[in-house]
């Protein structure tokens, strides 16, 4: 570790020297030169013990050493362009520089090393300023030794700190793997970098889970599943001669390790011709669907869904079938009778599920030779072994997407809640069935098929909740993280009036160590209790002032002093704020596969 002699002179020349400071911002004068907003600055200082001050600039300003109006001169250097603007001025002008102090460097003799503190201290008067130039590799080495604890030093490479309009390739930017087992958000504009971002992540994940494999990294797997609507993450630019997506890394393994981290698939897809035996065709049945499932991506009102919960209460798995067919049965003792109105609109809300109407769910009904066909015990399972999924859903309607994402969330909730309330494996066992509704003692039938499909799996080792006779804890499997593209249209506080999976989620998935990501061009139409659950937040360029100011409002560390930055980031750069970081970080998010 440098001291603090050493680390100065990595610097450079001096660029400017402080004229004011407070806790909250810096004046720096400089001489003239080339500046951007977002620049970084190092000023170290020997008041107390050695420190090294980081400094953001957040605006600017031209001005003259004399006291001079910069407007007389302008005016005079138009009417008198010889005679009055001479050489000698140009040694006049200055620029004047404010913005945010990050907080200070503090040189610890014990440890040899630095440790990064929050801005209670001031600098001294007068101390010299040093510009962090992008260009020079020594300064970008001592950024990354002063804010190494806010960095990390493990984890998944997000991008490279960013000083100005250029990211310090010397200073990874990373979250810990521990972030996806908590809430993120992804926020910006078609065509700002997202897909990239996602793609950055979810390579991350997979390197992740290969160290740990191979005893190279500690702590769980991790697990996504991820929602692709223009089916970019599997092959990503490979049909056009860039960089293969996720199929390209999966071939990179050996088959000992596609067994291991792979098997049996990671790409969902509603076509009917595969390409690989890691592939596999997208099915839910109805027997996997709940009212709840549907009430948290339609709009229903609350006869229409206490008749809907109702039918599943009688029905069970076999509800929207019974539904469809008309055969609901007599009224029973007690049983509330509806009207003809509010049954035909339910129905009419469930007719994306008729037959003919949808590639991701199958008909259920044994009696007449329709049996339980679903992907999602499958799904489940592989969730809970540390598989990354890719579920394309080009050929799905957008409810159809929604739905798939629901139904996972939901059941895997649920599975994890049961894993939580066993001690034994039979309580194990009973916990399940209960969860999902199906109790033979009390005549429930719930969703007995999904229920005994996961038992099944149970018993053989599929779903890995029983070790040496004993029943795990949800913190001896992977951390889940689920990713919710165009969040706005089942995270909005319309959806949720009759409850939603992913409120619960948000509200208690860390301790069951499953996290969501919202994925979204906007957050003013997302609902309030879900944003200030988010843990971390990956802000990228957005479309107007409202949704900013919606982004700072949300952000899990404060972003306000960066407000002028959020205005000019270019593609594929983005400013992160976490829970899980004392200070707020712009980065450049890296171009998936631009160094292969």
């Amino acid at each position: 570790m440098a001291d603090l002699a050493s680390l100065i002179a990595k610097l450079g020349p001096r660029f400017g020297v402080l004229a004011e400071s407070s806790t909250s911002q810096l004046t720096v004068v400089a001489r003239n030169g080339d500046v951007a907003i977002g620049d970084l600055f190092l000023l170290p200082c020997r008041r107390g013990p050695d420190r090294v001050y980081i400094f953001r600039a957040t605006e600017y300003a031209n001005i003259f050493n004399r006291t001079l109006e910069m407007s007389d001169v302008a005016r005079n250097k138009l009417t008198m362009p010889d005679s009055y603007f001479a050489e000698d001025l140009a040694e006049e002008q200055l620029v004047e520089l404010r913005g945010m102090v990050l907080g200070y460097a503090q040189y610890q003799d014990e440890h040899r090393g630095w440790s990064f503190n929050r801005p209670r201290r001031l600098p001294q008067h007068l101390t010299d300023v040093f510009r962090v130039d992008p260009d020079r590799a020594e300064a970008g080495e001592a950024v990354h030794e002063l804010l190494i604890s806010q960095l990390g030093e493990s984890g998944l490479v997000i991008g490279h700190l960013l000083a100005g309009e250029r990211p310090l390739m010397s200073v990874p930017v990373r979250l810990p793997v521990a972030a996806l087992s908590h809430h993120i958000g992804v926020f910006g504009r078609t065509g700002c970098g997202k897909s990239n971002l996602i793609m950055v992540l979810l390579d991350g994940v997979l390197q992740h889970n290969r160290d740990v494999h191979r005893s190279n990294a500690q702590g769980p797997k991790a697990s996504v599943f991820a929602i692709d609507p223009h089916d970019e993450f599997r092959t990503w630019h490979a049909n056009t001669g860039g960089a293969d997506g996720v199929r390209g890394i999966v071939g990179g393994y050996t088959d000992e390790e596609r067994s291991a981290l792979v098997s049996p698939f990671y790409y969902l897809t509603a076509r009917d011709a595969l390409d690989g035996p890691l592939e596999k065709r997208v099915r839910l049945s109805r027997a996997d669907i709940t009212p709840d499932d549907l009430a948290s991506i339609l709009d229903f009102s609350e006869q229409q869904i206490a008749f809907a919960r109702q039918v599943f209460a009688e029905h069970g798995e076999r509800w929207i079938g019974r539904l469809f067919a008309g055969d609901l049965g007599a009224d029973g003792e007690g049983r509330t009778e509806y009207l003809p109105g509010t049954i035909s609109a339910v129905e009419r809300r469930l007719g994306f599920l008729a037959y003919g109407n949808t590639r991701l769910v199958t008909r259920f009904d044994p009696d007449v030779g329709l049996p339980y066909e679903s992907v999602l015990p499958d799904i489940l399972c592989a969730l809970e072994q540390g598989r990354v999924l890719i579920v394309d859903t080009t050929l799905l309607g957008e409810l159809e997407q929604f739905l798939l994402n629901t139904v996972v969330a939901r059941a895997l909730f649920a599975l994890r809640r049961a894993l939580r309330l066993a001690d034994s494996p039979e309580r194990l066992r009973s916990e399940i069935a209960s969860v999902f509704g199906s109790d033979d003692e009390s005549g429930r039938v719930g969703q007995c098929s999904l229920a005994t499909a996961l038992l099944d799996r149970l018993e053989s080792g599929g779903l890995p909740y029983i070790a040496d006779g004993k029943v795990r804890t949800p913190d001896e499997l992977p951390l889940v993280h689920i990713l919710v593209e165009e969040a706005p249209s089942v995270l909005n506080p319309a959806r949720m009036k009759f409850g939603s999976v992913f409120r619960d989620i948000s509200r208690q998935g860390r301790k069951f160590g499953i996290g969501l990501g919202i994925v979204s061009q906007q957050l003013s139409d997302i609902d309030q209790g879900i944003l200030t659950q988010l843990n971390s937040q990956l802000t990228m360029v957005l479309g107007n002032a409202e949704e900013r100011r919606e982004a700072i409002k949300a952000a899990a560390a404060d972003i306000g002093a960066l407000a002028a930055e959020l205005q000019v980031l270019g593609r594929g750069q983005a400013v992160l704020s976490s829970a899980l970081k004392q200070i707020p970080l712009p980065i450049q998010v890296p171009i998936y596969g631009a160094n292969q």
